[in-house]
């Protein structure tokens, strides 16, 4: 979270998380501009000292490179916008460039785009009519890809299903029964 102090010395709360400025600010301190990263054998996830900053800056570079608009899903990108994201990663991080590191890679950016995903879908239920949902657009999109999203929210059939049916099984989870009134 970012403060910033106005001229009555009261804080503010400023516009969130800045992603990739740690590791930017440890590049600059290592003086090269490849960090250290390793992956775990066992559990396919980045591991050591650096993971935190890893996984920001893959959130970065997927943000960049991975369009919103008319992509329903992960398995919907073209294969070349996942090659250079893994390509921009092996840029930036001492790490090898195999079949499996690469693997690892997509999968991190594949949880963190259903994550980013899921938290545009949460801001476009915070609102309820689509005037309140085009009047507060989320910081980190432009426009025309909210407007394409709240489009896509609000009339996929498909969407829909799917979205009342996580509803269901989340309130299954937290113990409450649904009854049916249909007999």
């Amino acid at each position: 979270m970012i403060w910033v102090v106005d001229t009555n010395g009261q804080k503010k709360k400023g516009q969130g998380v800045i992603k990739g400025l740690k590791a930017s600010k440890k590049r600059y301190a290592n003086g090269s501009e490849k960090l250290n990263i390793a992956f775990s054998e066992h559990l396919g996830g980045v591991v050591g000292i650096n993971y935190r900053s890893f996984l920001d800056d893959v959130v970065v570079i997927m943000k960049r490179k991975l369009p919103l608009i008319g992509v329903r899903r992960w398995s919907d990108i073209h294969p070349t916008i996942h090659r250079q994201i893994v390509a921009d990663m092996i840029d930036r991080w001492a790490s090898k460039d195999t079949p499996e590191i690469e693997e690892k890679i997509l999968k991190i950016s594949n949880e963190r785009y259903r994550g980013w995903r899921a938290t545009l879908s949460s801001t476009y239920k915070a609102y309820k009519t689509d005037a309140a949902r085009l009047a507060n657009v989320p910081k980190d999109l432009q426009r025309e890809e909210w407007e394409w999203l709240i489009e896509f929210s609000g009339t996929d059939a498909k969407f829909k299903v799917i979205s009342n049916l996580t509803i269901y099984e989340r309130a299954c989870l937290n113990g409450y029964i649904f009854v049916s009134m249909n007999g």
